[in-house]
C-alpha cells in the first residue's frame, strides 16, 4: 500500500526523500511489469505521415528513400536555376566576408582600406562631389567560363 506524503511543516530534505522514494518505487514497478503490457522489446510501428495508416518497415524505408531522391533532384534544380552572375555575386560576397573576418575588430585612422572605402562613398549634399573624377582604368571582363 502506498504511504501518504507528510503534511504540515515539511523540510526540503523530507520532500527530496519522498521524491526519490516514489521514483524508485515507480522504476521497480515498471521493471516488474510484463513486457507485453509495457511494450518493451516491441517492434516500432511505422505510419504514413499524411494518412496515418500503418505500414511495414520496407514500405517506410522505400518512402523515405523516395523523399531523399526528390530532395536531391530539387537541389539540382535550384543549382541549375541560378545564373552565372548570381553565382559570381555570391562568391564575391563570401570572399568579402572572409577578408572582413581576418581584419581587426577595432579599426584605426591608419587603416588604408577603410580610408579608401570612405573616399569612394558618395555623400549626400557634397557640393564638391561633381568636381572629383575617379580614375577608371580599362574595364576587364572576367573569364566567363
Amino acid at each position: 500500500m502506498k504511504q501518504r506524503p507528510k503534511t504540515g511543516l515539511v523540510t526540503g530534505k523530507d520532500i527530496k526523500e519522498e521524491i526519490t522514494k516514489t521514483k524508485k518505487e515507480d522504476l521497480l514497478r515498471f521493471e516488474d511489469m510484463d513486457p507485453l503490457l509495457s511494450g518493451r522489446g516491441a517492434e516500432p510501428v511505422y505510419r504514413d505521415k499524411l494518412t496515418g495508416q500503418r505500414m511495414s518497415k520496407e514500405e517506410f524505408l522505400k518512402s523515405r528513400k523516395k523523399k531523399e531522391e526528390k530532395e536531391k533532384r530539387k537541389e539540382i534544380k535550384l543549382e541549375w536555376g541560378r545564373g552565372l552572375a548570381q553565382k559570381r555575386e555570391l562568391e564575391a560576397r563570401l570572399q568579402e566576408l572572409e577578408s572582413e573576418k581576418d581584419k581587426p575588430f577595432a579599426r584605426s585612422r591608419d587603416d588604408p582600406e577603410l580610408d579608401r572605402t570612405l573616399k569612394e562613398k558618395l555623400q549626400w549634399g557634397d557640393s564638391m562631389a561633381h568636381l572629383v573624377k575617379k580614375k577608371q582604368g580599362e574595364t576587364v571582363l572576367p573569364d566567363q567560363g
